[in-house]
């Protein structure tokens, strides 16, 4: 097997590889590696078992005995490279490689960008049974007139991938995206529904403390303008655009109650705000309930935080419904507070098999407490790998409706102009090795629970022995 390394003794010498992937197959590569810490000085080659293991890279099926050739090939393209103040600039001429790559335009050059992002990533290697290399090719040979023409064609390259989570995020939508997965952003303190509910742009949660909820503004609330401008005819993306701003900035909404019709206007002023994903209370005497709204980077300290508020309950519920997930490694450090030491959490895969298992360590808080965790239809994503990774090792009883099935996990990836590609790199599956996408997971409980209101009467006597029997499996 065969690997191109390309080290430099200056990290600020810059150049360019093209992807060899389909386009050089004389040389039989399947990957060009760009590095600047090498275990060379120069610019050289190395075959793959010479590799050292940390730099984890991935070798192709060539074959062996084409090492050597295939590397004097591509020497003698290194060696005519021309190297001037520092940079590098060479050409490599195959015959798939766009002749006049050196000519895109802005536009064509984000367009190729997207491609390649999916083109080294994406977990279906057969990109949907398509030539993936025509779709690019087809893409490039395009004029555009304005970058929002070239935008409008990345979501037409990644919707023929027939995958509702890879997706092209605008700069404004990146940037939310991103941010939303610190638990820190500047706003007013609102969500919206990502699609318009019974007509009508609405809100599907507010943050609390902030401006939005401050101002009167609560989940189900419709906005009808913004800085009174009729919104009527705009989706939802394109209202959270508006809304958003700069750091003590204002915006002015209008907005109804979902009980009345009486428009309500507020002038709100952006400030930063902290996404506290978790609300914790007691029930009753050692019974903890613990509400997780979301998966952020800061949702794992959050709980242990409210865990030991609580004084930490000897008795457990764990409420996700309507969690649509997150961010994927919150989901697991918050199953390693309620795990014994090895015990499995989620396998990972990629497009070449499997990449990694995630297991429970040394920081369990709660290794045997009782525990209930309730679920519906929109407990998606990370929150299933909570739920899955507690009930498959005996740890809790799920109670509720079956979730809404989604295995699979993506990478935002920026490109070059602030926008950004939401791409599906990799496949899990639970301790029990089943996948759960399209197909979600099945309580051991099934009740229509709805609002918090209606938590105890969900969480029976009866669901607390089938917890305690859980445990003693």
């Amino acid at each position: 097997m065969d690997v191109v390394v390309i080290p430099l003794s200056k990290p600020s010498v810059a150049f360019v590889v093209p992807a060899l992937h389909r386009l050089c197959w004389r040389t039989r590569l399947a990957n060009v590696v760009r590095t600047s810490k090498g275990p060379g000085s120069g610019v050289g080659l190395l075959p793959c078992a010479r590799l050292p293991q940390r730099q984890n890279l991935v070798c192709s099926n060539a074959s062996v005995n084409r090492e050597r050739q295939d590397n004097e090939v591509l020497n003698r393209w290194i060696r005519a490279a021309v190297i001037a103040a520092g940079v590098v600039v060479f050409t490599l001429t195959c015959g798939s490689l766009d002749r006049h790559a050196l000519a895109l335009t802005d536009e064509q050059k984000l367009v190729v960008e997207a491609w390649r992002v999916v083109d080294n990533g994406y977990v279906d290697r057969t990109f949907n049974h398509q030539d993936w290399l025509a779709v690019r090719k087809k893409a490039v040979k395009r004029n555009y007139s304005s970058r929002d023409e070239a935008y409008q064609v990345i979501r037409d390259m990644l919707r023929s991938l027939d995958d509702p989570y890879t997706r092209f995020l605008n700069p404004v939508q990146f940037e939310s995206l991103s941010s939303s997965a610190t638990g820190e952003v500047t706003g007013v303190g609102f969500e919206l529904f990502p699609s318009r509910v019974e007509n009508a742009i609405r809100v599907k949660r507010t943050i609390s403390p902030s401006p939005a909820e401050e101002a009167g503004l609560k989940a189900g609330d419709i906005i009808t303008e913004v800085d009174g401008e009729d919104i009527s005819a705009l989706s939802p993306d394109e209202v959270a655009a508006r809304v958003r701003g700069a750091l003590g900035t204002k915006v002015s909404l209008t907005f109804q109650h979902s009980t009345d019709s009486k428009e309500i206007s507020a002038v709100l002023t952006r400030r930063d705000l902290h996404i506290n994903t978790v609300q914790a209370r007691l029930l009753g005497p050692g019974l903890g309930y613990f509400r997780i709204t979301a998966f952020n980077q800061s949702t794992p300290d959050n709980l242990k935080a409210a865990l030991d508020d609580l004084r930490r309950p000897s008795r457990v519920i764990l409420d996700l419904r309507d969690n649509p997930g997150g961010y994927f490694s919150a989901g697991v450090d918050i199953a390693r507070l309620f795990l014994r030491e090895g015990a499995n959490i989620v396998s990972v895969f990629d497009r070449r098999g499997k990449v990694a298992d995630y297991n429970a360590t040394s920081e369990a808080m709660f290794p045997s407490q009782p525990m209930v965790i309730l679920l519906n239809g929109s407990t998606a994503s990370a929150s299933e790998i909570l739920a899955g990774a507690l009930h498959d090792n005996h740890r809790a009883v799920l109670v509720g409706e079956k979730t809404f099935g989604k295995g699979v996990v993506q990478t935002l990836v920026p490109l070059d102009d602030g926008s950004g590609v939401a791409v599906t790199t990799a496949r899990y599956e639970l301790p029990s090795h089943i996948s759960i996408n399209r197909v979600g997971i099945q309580p051991d409980v099934h009740v229509k629970c709805t609002g918090e209101s209606t938590v105890e009467s969900c969480v029976t006597p009866d669901v607390w022995i089938l917890a305690v029997k859980q445990i003693a499996l």
